[in-house]
């Protein structure tokens, strides 16, 4: 009777894997036809617009902007060599179009062509510095900052550094274009201007994962490890696909060490306590007891805005914990 019981158990273990097995498989099977449906979908909107431009041209043949459109369009569908056709044809109608150019320059980088698309930029900024509001004009703004990062390609970096200045002055706060000057900087050694252009490229968009990264090896090489470890720590969260930030993260580690050395001097070197805390947090973000103490550390220290940032990770995790609550209302009421 134990045997046949046993077995029965088993015979239900096996149908109950076998029915989890299908239903997987129709799960991922209607996720497949769901992806290929969206595609589908895609494929059609584009076929439709592109037919759509087509026969624009086909009505407007003296016009050099449907031309350039329909290469727009194009350009974005991964036919190139039709982009260049309609983008030169716009060209033929008028000589020195800015915008036909530029899709010239972007097919040349796609293609990581970088003379060529040099050849274009300089082409196209030649013509739009000359407009009358130049130094309002944002296609002129795009212009420098391609044709900056195109100079980084082919390793002019004094040059990149002086067309990307040229950018930021029409528009100041272009993360990308800041990021893209850092780079420049880092090229020429120099290593102050590179950190102002990562901090301003990180002042507008603070989830840059490669400003943050870039920023994080400059605070290692000076040994704030724990400011270091945080902006790996954002890159990883903001590019999961990039394994640089992930690597420089884990070589502080391991957690465990991290987190008892904070322990331990909790009471003793409640500063150094917070500094080993920190990269703690950074390592395993989700830790509660790691988020506890360095939120407790900050407020020690007076950093109630860093504090109240951790204590509110603890609620993000645990929404009722009563001692994350009550800090939180309590610098609510310092404050």
């Amino acid at each position: 009777m134990t045997a046949l019981s046993s077995r029965n158990g088993w015979l239900d273990w096996a149908v109950r894997i076998v029915a989890l097995l299908v239903i997987g498989a129709l799960l991922y099977l209607a996720y497949t036809v769901w992806q290929g449906q969206r595609q589908a979908q895609g494929s059609s909107l584009a076929t439709r617009a592109i037919a759509n431009l087509e026969q624009a041209v086909r009505d407007n043949p003296e016009n050099p902007n449907v031309y350039i459109l329909l290469g727009d369009a194009y350009r974005d569908t991964g036919r190139p060599a039709d982009a260049i056709e309609q983008y030169q044809k716009a060209l033929e109608l008028e000589g020195d179009h800015p915008v036909a150019l530029s899709g010239l320059a972007l097919v040349a980088m796609q293609q990581k062509e970088w003379r060529t698309a040099e050849g274009y930029w300089q082409q196209a900024v030649e013509v739009l510095s000359k407009n009358q509001f130049a130094s309002q004009d944002l296609r002129l703004e795009k212009a420098y900052y391609y044709y900056g990062t195109v100079l980084i390609k082919v390793g002019e970096y004094e040059d990149a550094i002086a067309y990307l200045k040229e950018a930021l002055r029409i528009r100041r706060g272009d993360a990308d274009t800041h990021y893209a000057l850092s780079v420049a900087y880092r090229e020429v050694g120099s290593p102050n201007n590179q950190r102002d252009s990562l901090e301003a490229a990180l002042l507008f968009v603070p989830t840059m994962p490669e400003a943050n990264y870039d920023l994080g090896l400059i605070l290692l090489a000076e040994g704030d490890e724990a400011s270091a470890a945080e902006l790996f720590r954002r890159a990883v969260d903001n590019a999961p696909g990039r394994s640089e930030p992930l690597d420089e993260l884990m070589a502080l580690g391991p957690f465990d060490d991290r987190y008892e050395a904070a322990a331990a001097l909790e009471d003793s070197d409640p500063e150094e306590a917070l500094y080993e805390a920190r990269i703690a947090v950074s390592l395993d973000p989700e830790n509660v007891d790691a988020l506890r103490l360095t939120a407790r550390l900050w407020e020690e220290a007076g950093e109630t805005e860093a504090a109240r940032t951790v204590w509110e990770r603890v609620l993000a995790l645990l929404p009722d914990d009563p001692e994350a609550t009550e800090a939180v209302a309590a610098i609510d009421d310092e404050s």
